[in-house]
């Protein structure tokens, strides 16, 4: 796994607590290999373990720091952009600036995110559009009803550039949920992670109850699943949603959404895209 020599030395400075660090990860991989254990669950079990045995429970803070500060200076210069389109236009430039903001990912073997470039892969995105483009069905929905969103945020930073999209819920007359981490895991958003942001003025503030990226349905809480089977609709933003909501939703049965930039072959391949396709997909309340 790519991704752990990121997280090993937020961990560990010394080199053989590292060492150990990385011998205990590759043996549980194997393990989980051996037992044919989903590589979401793996990869969750995995982590919770690396963070008891590192005695660090946010080892991401300074990378999703970082992101936070290169998202809010990005964020005006795409907030005019947005502002100059109408109507739908308005809503696919938001959507634009949405998947913009998943570039800001540092848990995917196959990406390295530039934070000094976000406002370049926003107008990239803007001009190459979507891949996967359900986004006239998103806007007659908002046009013709009104009801409550639960919005499954993802990474910290990633945050700030679903602000545009928010405004539009909001200006349409639609309830916001905005749902992030119950704990720190990677660089997703927690609470800590949105504070003193509009996000707070345009939703309500949940977290999923756990302790995991995406929302695998045996880590969320109860009262996560209940604000899902209560709402109208769900957006959901990233690969670890894509790969852990479709259960939560064939469960409960709602419209959703998935926003994303696909980014590894596994997650492309679920969702009928390749590798750096811009999407905005719709799965309808009842999935056959």
């Amino acid at each position: 796994m790519n991704s752990l020599q990121i997280l090993v030395p937020l961990l560990a400075e010394e080199k053989e607590h590292q060492m150990q660090l990385f011998t205990f990860a590759y043996q549980k991989i194997a393990e989980g290999y051996e037992k044919n254990l989903e590589p979401l669950i793996l990869s969750v079990d995995l982590y919770q373990r690396l963070y008891e045995r590192g005695k660090n429970f946010d080892p991401y803070r300074e990378i999703k720091n970082r992101s936070i500060k290169a998202a809010e200076k990005a964020l005006p210069f795409i907030e005019k952009s947005v502002a100059k389109f109408d109507g739908y236009e308005q809503l696919r430039a938001a959507l634009a600036a949405s998947i913009a903001g998943n570039l800001i990912d540092f848990n995917t073997a196959y990406h390295t995110p530039n934070l000094d470039g976000l406002v370049e892969v926003y107008e990239s995105i803007l001009k190459e559009g979507f891949v996967i483009d359900n986004s006239q069905s998103l806007w007659q929905t908002l046009r013709s009803r009104k009801g409550h969103i639960v919005y499954l945020a993802d990474n910290a930073g990633e945050t700030h550039f679903d602000i545009p999209l928010l405004r539009i819920f909001n200006e349409f007359g639609w309830k916001v949920t905005y749902v992030v981490k119950g704990q720190a895991m990677i660089n997703d958003a927690t609470r800590t992670d949105i504070q003193g942001s509009e996000i707070e003025s345009l939703a309500e503030i949940e977290d999923t109850g756990g302790w995991a990226h995406g929302v695998p349905k045996r880590w969320v809480s109860q009262e996560f699943l209940r604000l899902v089977s209560e709402c109208d609709m769900v957006i959901s933003k990233g690969q670890a949603n894509v790969e852990s909501f479709p259960e939560i939703q064939r469960a409960i049965s709602v419209e959703t959404y998935y926003i994303i930039r696909a980014k590894c072959p596994h997650i492309a391949a679920a969702i009928g895209a390749e590798i750096g396709d811009n999407v905005v997909l719709r799965r309808p309340a009842r999935i056959l």
